[in-house]
């Protein structure tokens, strides 16, 4: 697999997830109304009716919302068309450049099996 296979695939997931996540609005803002979530732990996040979350928590939660996801899918997705465009001309240097981009944004999903610690 290389890598800008690897990262449509990640990106499409997230959309996916953000996708999912939409009930009726793509923006969170934080309040105190949240369904419960539960970290891989099992411990709350976020429980209704109790003092959980913590404004920070709830301002995490907020920031991490399905409308900032799909905007951060598809700035990758124009990094990745940047970095094939270069390839497609040759621009070996222009494709350099971008390509550390995409290994950067590799190292974001460094946690998952199929991530190569060659792209580091």
């Amino acid at each position: 697999m290389i890598i800008v296979e690897f990262l449509e695939a990640r990106i499409a997931e997230d959309e996916l997830a953000a996708y999912a996540a939409i009930e009726v609005s793509a923006d969170w803002q934080a309040h105190y109304d949240y369904r419960d979530v539960k970290d891989l732990e099992g411990h709350f996040v976020v429980q209704a009716d109790s003092y959980q979350p913590t404004l920070e928590q709830a301002a995490h939660i907020a920031r991490q919302s399905p409308a900032r996801a799909l905007r951060e899918c598809e700035a990758k997705r124009s990094i990745i068309a940047d970095y094939l465009r270069r390839d497609a001309l040759g621009e070996l240097a222009g494709r350099r450049a971008v390509e550390e981009a995409l290994r950067a944004i590799a190292a974001v999903y460094s946690d998952h099996p199929d991530y190569t610690g060659a792209w580091k």
